[in-house]
C-alpha cells in the first residue's frame, strides 16, 4: 500500500468516526435534553453560553444558526426555567445581553460529569505534542461545521 493510499484510508477512518461522533454526541443531547424537559437545542445553546461567556442575543442567533423569532422563543424558554438572564448591553443600551446563571447549570452540567471524566483519562493518555495536534484538528472542524451550518441556515433564513 502506498502512502498515499494509506492517508486516504485514514482520512477515510476519520471522517467516518467524525460523523458517528457528531451522531453520539446529538444523541447524547437528545438524552440530556429529555431528562432534564429541554429541547436539544435549548441543551446547545447553554453549552454555547457557558463555554463562551455572555453574548448578544444576535451572536446567539448566529452561532446557533437559528432566527431571530426562534432565538427569541428560545431565550424565553431558558429565562423561564432559571437558566439565562437578559440584561441590557452597557455598551448600546438596544441590544440585549443573554447570560448564563452559572449556578444554575450545574444541574445540568452534572449529567455530563461521566463523559468529562471518560475524555479527560482518556485525553491524559496523549503527550502535549499530540493534544496540540489535536486541539489544532477540532479547532478546524468546528470552524467548518459552524461554517456550513451558517450557509445552510442562511439559505433556509433568507
Amino acid at each position: 500500500m502506498s502512502s498515499t493510499d494509506e492517508s486516504g484510508d485514514l482520512v477515510m477512518q476519520v471522517t467516518r468516526e467524525m460523523r458517528l461522533m457528531s451522531s453520539f454526541d446529538a444523541l447524547l443531547s437528545q438524552a440530556i435534553a429529555d431528562r432534564v424537559g429541554m429541547h436539544s437545542t435549548d441543551i446547545e445553546t447553554l453549552d454555547l453560553l457557558n463555554v463562551l461567556g455572555p453574548m448578544t442575543a444576535g451572536r446567539l442567533a448566529e452561532l446557533a444558526g437559528l432566527s431571530t423569532g426562534a432565538t427569541t422563543r428560545l431565550v424565553d424558554r431558558l429565562v423561564r426555567a432559571g437558566y439565562v438572564e437578559r440584561r441590557a448591553d452597557p455598551g448600546d443600551r438596544r441590544r440585549v445581553i443573554i447570560e448564563p446563571i452559572y449556578e444554575n447549570l450545574e444541574a445540568v452540567g452534572q449529567l455530563y460529569t461521566p463523559l468529562t471524566e471518560k475524555l479527560t483519562a482518556l485525553w491524559t493518555t496523549f503527550t502535549p505534542e499530540e493534544l496540540s495536534v489535536i486541539l489544532r484538528f477540532v479547532q478546524g472542524s468546528n470552524a467548518a461545521v459552524s461554517e456550513v451550518n451558517a450557509a445552510i441556515r442562511a439559505e433556509l433564513n433568507p
